[in-house]
């Protein structure tokens, strides 16, 4: 049972443990008093309560270390998956704590953030990456009336930039599908053809696989914390979508299916019946990173060290949009939060579709009739 009550005099004291400070690795408690051992079961009770829901705080005596970790992380932990809430944790004991940890909540500044931010020795992407996580537990705080505003506001993030796309050719993509085989090649031609995310491909299911019709539904995804796999929802519910198969990938799924079905059998109940599209021999989950290391390998072997596993799907979308494929169909494809968001990533694709319109509507309207110079007046 957390927390104990003992007589002290003519009253009963109440203590209950609140874990430690991340910051000054002391253990933190809570008091209270009652006149009766009733009165203080019920303050028992109410401080776990509070505990618990991260109201019995003093920001005059709560440190930004114990909030971020006592407070608002098992708030977050309710709401987002455990590989961003393992982010989460990871770039505020990094980048936060040692500098900031040990501030007292109520003292914090905007100067204290910038100069925390100023001073972190990484990528502009991740500095925005810590302020974003920052911010949105201070702005948590202000919500709680822990804070009455919100001193990440006035610090100045940097700004991230635009990552620069990586889009491999299609011989590129030949010579690895080549030389793969496998689960692996299984893996990678999903990838290829239907502009995947790397754990909706590990995820899907033979259910959700229509080899007839040609069409596959993304219902879930596989994300990893250290070795830990979970099967759950799309990040997002755009991301929960129909994608169709070309010929090719669902020839190579019917032989992948069959095969399939040929080790289920040699190997009885060692099989796990798991109904993975792609498993690594014995029904078992792919890994993540296994597949990332693996491709990782087979582009240096093959002289194409810098092309990641993610600009494959990079290129399907490039070429369904330079194919003229209209921009909203490919944003469902890829299950974007909106088509603005696919134009805004594949902006560099913008000049060569315009000139592509303009030379539509010139086709349409008549080269030379509508264009030509008008007569001069007589």
């Amino acid at each position: 049972m957390r927390g104990y009550i003992r007589k002290r005099g003519s009253s009963w004291l109440v203590t209950v443990s609140a874990g430690f400070d991340p910051a000054t690795k002391k253990r933190i408690q809570r008091y209270a008093t009652a006149a009766t051992p009733e009165d203080a079961e019920r303050e028992r009770t109410r401080l776990l309560r509070e505990l618990d829901t991260g109201l019995n705080v003093d920001p005059g005596k709560l440190t930004l270390g114990r909030y971020l970790f006592d407070h608002w992380l098992p708030h977050a932990a309710t709401r987002v998956k455990g590989r961003t809430l393992h982010r989460y944790r990871q770039l505020l004991r990094v980048h936060i704590v040692p500098s900031l940890g040990a501030v007292k909540l109520a003292k914090l500044r905007p100067a204290h953030i910038q100069a925390a931010l100023d001073k972190m020795g990484t990528a502009p992407r991740t500095k925005v990456q810590t302020y974003r996580v920052l911010s949105a537990a201070l702005r948590q705080a202000v919500r709680w009336q822990i804070l009455a505003t919100n001193p990440a506001a006035a610090a100045s993030p940097p700004r991230p930039g635009r990552p620069k796309l990586h889009v491999p050719s299609a011989d590129a993509l030949g010579r690895l599908l080549e030389a793969s085989d496998g689960w692996f090649e299984v893996a990678l031609t999903v990838l290829v053809s239907t502009g995947m995310r790397r754990g909706e491909a590990l995820a899907l299911q033979w259910q959700s696989v229509d080899l007839n019709t040609g069409l596959a539904r993304i219902t879930q995804s596989v994300e990893a914390v250290g070795q830990q796999l979970s099967f759950g929802t799309p990040k997002t519910d755009r991301a929960r979508r129909a994608v169709s198969l070309p010929g090719g990938t669902v020839a190579l799924l019917k032989r992948w299916h069959k095969d399939q079905l040929e080790r289920r059998m040699l190997l009885g109940a060692e099989w796990q019946p798991t109904d993975l599209v792609v498993e690594r021999g014995d029904g078992y989950p792919i890994h993540p990173d296994v597949l990332s290391r693996r491709f990782q390998r087979l582009t240096v072997r093959l002289g194409m060290a810098g092309v990641r596993l993610h600009d494959l799907r990079h290129w399907y979308a490039t070429e369904c949009l330079k194919a003229g494929v209209h921009p909203k169909v490919v944003s469902e494809a890829l299950g974007h939060s909106s088509v603005a968001f696919t134009m805004d990533v594949y902006s560099h694709l913008l000049p060569t579709m315009q000139a592509q319109a303009s030379a539509a509507i010139e086709m349409a309207l008549g080269v030379g009739k509508v264009w030509a110079d008008p007569p001069l007046p007589t």
